[in-house]
């Protein structure tokens, strides 16, 4: 039997399934319920996870976003405004910090799509973003440790 001959016999195809996960929730533990669930189906497959980002959930944020929030209510006279969901990654730096343990928020300036990885920020969003992240510094560096 030769490779071509396999090729005409048999149907291929690639599928690539794009899964998010909840902190609890480990890649390992998502490959085996797709496995049981092709397995089940008699489905001859190959699979393999070719990228996985955990994600994490922060611990002790409390104050960064009260300063956060207090910040921004001084500086602009409105409450900030949460990300609309088609501009929220679930992937950021803070995964990073809060995978370690370390306190970390996502707050910054809003820009304009320009293309699936790029987006450009006005000037001025970019003060403010600056203002808020002083502000910000300087409170929480005027706080009591402990």
């Amino acid at each position: 039997m030769t490779l071509e001959s396999i090729m005409n016999d048999a149907l291929f195809c690639s599928i690539y399934v794009d899964i998010r996960m909840p902190p609890q929730v480990r890649p390992v533990a998502i490959k085996h319920e797709l496995e049981q669930v092709l397995d089940r189906g008699g489905v001859e497959y190959e699979m393999d996870i070719y990228k996985s980002l955990l994600g994490h959930e922060g611990r002790n944020v409390e104050p960064l976003v009260h300063c956060a929030e207090a910040a921004y209510q001084h500086l602009f006279g409105e409450k900030i405004k949460p990300e609309p969901p088609d501009r929220a990654s679930i992937w950021t730096d803070t995964n990073v910090y809060n995978e370690l343990g370390i306190p970390a928020i996502k707050i910054g300036p809003r820009g304009r799509r320009i293309s699936a990885r790029n987006e450009e920020i006005d000037i001025d969003e970019m003060m403010r973003a600056a203002k808020l992240y002083a502000l910000m510094a300087l409170d929480m560096c005027n706080r009591p440790r402990g």
